[in-house]
């Protein structure tokens, strides 16, 4: 945090937790936002797994027949 780089951008008050006249910037809420829109899919696909692994649907799909999900 001492470095000549960081006294540059961030200013000579940064510290590891302090900002000084650092911003945090679209890759903290792209991250957060992409790990929750994850989390979502997981709780999706648990739903669709249900609906689809039951024996009368597993023998249509054998049979050739094509499966939508819909929510």
């Amino acid at each position: 945090w001492g470095t000549d780089r960081v006294e540059r951008v961030c200013g000579v008050k940064a510290d590891p937790f302090l900002l000084g006249d650092c911003t945090i910037g679209w890759g903290l809420y792209l991250a957060v936002g992409s790990t929750v829109a994850t989390f979502i899919c997981a709780i999706l696909s648990i739903q669709a797994e249900i609906s689809t692994s039951s024996d009368k649907v597993q023998d249509e799909i054998l049979d050739g027949k094509n499966l939508i999900c819909l929510l």
